[in-house]
């Protein structure tokens, strides 16, 4: 990698002249909505001027260039119904490691990159340099430090189906799941990008639905791939809600029971005890998760001291011998 910028050069192009089918430095998703760029640019005009490099293909009608950084401005243009001189910048002589490295940097210097656009840059960087190389140097690529071992993991997960980045972007799907979903068989892979384009839950019920998957499989001795197409699982992702959230809890819910059918009749038998505490409304008697803990807790409602004073006298009438049944383990 040698040391950016070189000398810049200004240069004019007829638009006709980028090829903007090679996308070898794009880093962004093409599916973002350049709407509201493309208003700017009409109003305004290129404020930022696009970084582009010489084709080594030029066509007929003279040299093409290849857009190194400002792809979503170009689009813009074009969107725009533009179809004339661009005016852009250059390096002479640049390498194509010196354009990877810029058409990161560019970007990561202006704003955080997202999970997507991190993994395809780790991607695009690893064609011209080796990991441990790349770690050394994050912090001046990606205003970021990363280790090689966080690096190595990116590109793992840069092997799974593009529309994992789509998901890790859209905050269905985060970084640790995704690593973990790339340890599997390719196959199981799939299955999992497909359930999680599916479904929407926290990063820890992420992990929590991908453990208890595995490990149904692995106790009931089935193929996994043939676990995520059996019916009950396929007709919670096919659920017609399109609260993707609800879809999770169900999925969630569902593989809990399975895995824990014990737990599962413990926490049935418990609720229904507390059904018949009685204790009305506001008042929760809150059961410790997986009755892992002994510590169980009450919680109160009230906007009045009316409420207060009721929702206390309610607790002072709990037969202390129906408490003893929800307490016994």
């Amino acid at each position: 990698m040698s040391d950016l910028p070189h000398e810049i050069q200004i240069i004019h192009i007829p638009l006709s002249r980028i090829d903007l089918a090679d996308v070898r430095y794009r880093i962004s998703r093409e599916a973002e909505d350049i709407s509201a760029l493309a208003q700017s640019i009409k109003q305004t005009g290129l404020t930022s001027l696009p970084l582009v490099r010489p084709s080594r293909e030029p066509k007929q009608s003279g040299e093409s260039h290849i857009v190194v950084s400002g792809f979503k401005r170009i689009n813009a243009l074009v969107r725009n119904g533009y179809n004339g001189i661009v005016v852009c910048k250059t390096y002479p002589n640049v390498s194509e490691e010196d354009c990877a490295v810029h058409a990161i940097s560019s970007n990561a210097f202006q704003r955080v990159l997202t999970p997507g656009e991190l993994i395809q840059s780790i991607l695009l960087l690893g064609r011209f340099m080796e990991v441990e190389i790349m770690a050394k140097n994050s912090l001046g690529i990606f205003n970021t430090q990363f280790s090689a071992g966080y690096i190595k993991a990116l590109q793992k997960i840069g092997t799974l189906p593009p529309k994992v980045r789509q998901l890790l972007d859209e905050g269905q799907l985060s970084i640790k799941s995704a690593k973990k979903i790339s340890e599997e068989p390719s196959e199981l892979a799939h299955c999992f990008v497909s359930l999680f384009s599916a479904i929407k839950a926290s990063a820890s019920k992420q992990m929590e639905i991908i453990t208890n998957f595995m490990e149904i499989a692995a106790r009931e001795n089935i193929n996994p791939a043939d676990l995520y197409l059996e019916k009950e699982i396929q007709t919670i992702l096919d659920h017609d809600s399109q609260d993707l959230g609800l879809k999770g809890n169900l999925l969630r819910t569902y593989l809990t029971e399975r895995r824990f059918p014990s737990l599962e009749k413990k926490r049935s038998e418990i609720r229904q005890k507390i059904n018949l505490l009685k204790l009305g409304s506001g008042i929760k008697l809150n059961v410790p998760a997986n009755f892992e803990s002994m510590t169980y807790s009450i919680s109160l409602d009230f906007k009045t001291l009316d409420e207060f004073t009721t929702r206390v006298a309610c607790l002072g009438g709990v037969s202390t011998r129906a408490m003893e049944e929800i307490l016994k383990r």
